[in-house]
């Protein structure tokens, strides 16, 4: 009975196999018999038309990352920092202290202690410019390395590793030139013209982000930035791309489509630490002005005047100063023994060209400045008290000791705000003493009118000034007392502008206003 109804099941289970197979297409007769049909992918799935020119495209970025991948170097840095000395705690008998001194003085010797150490490991990227191992890379990636390590790998993904050594570096640029010795032709990439460059073009970006080596990504330029202060430092001339660029991709080259290197990234705009669509380059031609520099004196010799400029020419100076247009660079102050001081620049002197070549702005003069060679004599002309003038000049050597990118420095001019009159505009104004000088840490020969208190949102406010600000004029005229600074404001109003000369905490600066 047992055996009758399993093969009832049987049977029954083999008539709804062959039912499927017939109905699916599966099982089909041969004439030797059914045979059950293997799987196929099906083949007549549409597929989108690409235009000849996109696979072009296409073919060219494959053509760049093979190119110059073999010349894209990681570079792992090592910093040996000694460890802050810490109190030690122990467990031990209050007296034992005491009854250690009858003991044995052996016992009671203590080694000395060695100072503990620790290693601070960094990453970046760097790229190859030269077969016998010139590496070009971001200050940053290698500054104050104990260690360098740079890995490369060859054409058939074999990786290799040298020791690299600083060959020269600068700070103000965030450039670095490491030399590696492999013995042997390395693969390098070609230098293009990153003054060529133009906002839309293609931008490829290679280099090992997060210690991810031999990553390209690829966006476009999309804007080119004149200044930025990057973690308190200030960059001119960066390209920005929004080519993927994360940690480690610094030192790293940004090339055309061209697969030429025209920049060195070097920093993100990242709000949650990551890419965020926005990454900055050094231009290249920034680096190849140096290269020469850096490989043969390991520092780069730049060119000095030795004064500090106002960031910009606003409309109010404009009109102060009597100039045509917004065009030229105001000295805010002069160094002492600087080349400008032995040349007789002064400050409130606006330098309209520098050897015949006309400054545009405070950056394009720093630009011409640290391009001439130190002991070159050159022309400036400028504009004192509405009056043309020249002035012959030797350039100095920019010392070591000055930051990078003091040659400029007053904060430009603030906006509007609501006219509050309390004395002047919301700014108590004051008859300078002694007594308020060394309060405000003023020097005690200065001459001027104090500020002695600025109302909140007032235009004084707007304009910058802050308590304990000396003004020594008003639109370049003398105000050594509260009358003839009364008087001074009495022949302006703030629509047109004001121009204010000021010291604080001994600095001298220029605060301008117009009121719209």
């Amino acid at each position: 009975m047992k055996s009758s109804s399993f093969s009832r099941i049987v049977l029954a289970l083999m008539v709804v196999g062959l039912y499927w197979g017939f109905h699916s297409g599966r099982l089909i007769w041969t004439g030797a018999g059914f045979h059950f049909m293997s799987y196929k992918v099906p083949s007549e799935a549409p597929t989108a038309e690409v235009h000849p020119e996109v696979l072009n495209l296409q073919a060219s970025f494959s053509s760049v990352a093979e190119l110059v991948k073999p010349a894209v170097v990681s570079i792992s840095t090592v910093r040996v920092e000694p460890l802050p000395e810490m109190q030690q705690f122990f467990f031990g008998d209050p007296l034992e202290q005491f009854f250690d001194q009858f003991s044995d003085p052996s016992r009671r010797r203590m080694a000395p202690r060695q100072p503990r150490k620790f290693k601070m490991e960094g990453m970046g990227s760097g790229v190859i410019i030269d077969p016998e191992g010139l590496v070009l890379t971001n200050e940053h990636v290698v500054r104050d390395a104990d260690e360098i390590k740079v890995q490369m790998y060859d054409q058939d993904g074999n990786k290799k590793e040298y020791t690299g050594r600083v060959v020269g570096k600068d700070a103000r640029t965030d450039i670095a030139v490491v030399r590696i010795h492999a013995g042997h032709k390395l693969p390098f990439a070609a230098l293009g013209d990153s003054d060529k460059v133009r906002v839309g073009n293609w931008a490829i970006a290679i280099g090992s982000p997060f210690g991810l080596s031999q990553t390209v990504t690829v966006g476009v330029i999309s804007a080119a930035r004149q200044s930025l202060v990057i973690e308190d430092k200030e960059y001119r001339n960066l390209i920005q791309t929004d080519a993927a660029i994360n940690r480690g991709n610094s030192g790293g080259p940004l090339l055309s489509i061209r697969g030429e290197v025209v920049g060195i990234n070097t920093a993100i705009y990242a709000p949650t630490g990551v890419f965020a669509g926005i990454g900055f380059a050094v231009p290249i031609n920034q680096a190849k002005a140096i290269l020469d520099d850096l490989v043969q004196r390991g520092h780069v010799v730049r060119g000095w005047l030795g004064v500090e400029l106002a960031h910009e020419i606003s409309r109010a100076m404009v009109r102060a100063f009597g100039l045509k247009d917004d065009k030229g660079a105001l000295v805010n102050s002069v160094l002492s023994g600087s080349p400008a001081e032995k040349a007789g620049l002064k400050r409130g002197d606006v330098i309209l060209f520098f050897d015949g070549k006309p400054v545009e702005s405070s950056d394009k003069l720093q630009t011409y400045v640290s391009q001439t060679p130190p002991k070159k004599s050159v022309s400036l002309d400028v504009l004192r008290s509405r009056k043309k003038m020249t002035l012959p000049l030797t350039i100095g050597e920019r010392p070591e000791s000055v930051d990078t990118g003091k040659e400029e420095a007053a904060p430009s001019s603030k906006k509007e705000g609501k006219d509050k009159e309390k004395m002047w505009h919301g700014a108590r104004i004051e008859p300078l003493t002694s007594q308020q000088a060394e309060n405000f840490r003023q020097p005690a020969d200065a001459q001027g009118v104090i500020v002695t208190d600025v109302e909140q949102g007032s235009d004084a406010e707007e304009i910058g000034l802050v308590a304990g600000d000396i003004i020594r004029g008003v639109n370049q005229e003398p105000t050594p007392d509260v009358a003839t600074f009364s008087q001074a404001v009495g022949r302006g109003n703030l629509s047109d502008g004001v121009v204010l000369d000021i010291l604080r905490q001994g600095r001298p600066l220029y605060l301008s206003y117009a009121k719209q």
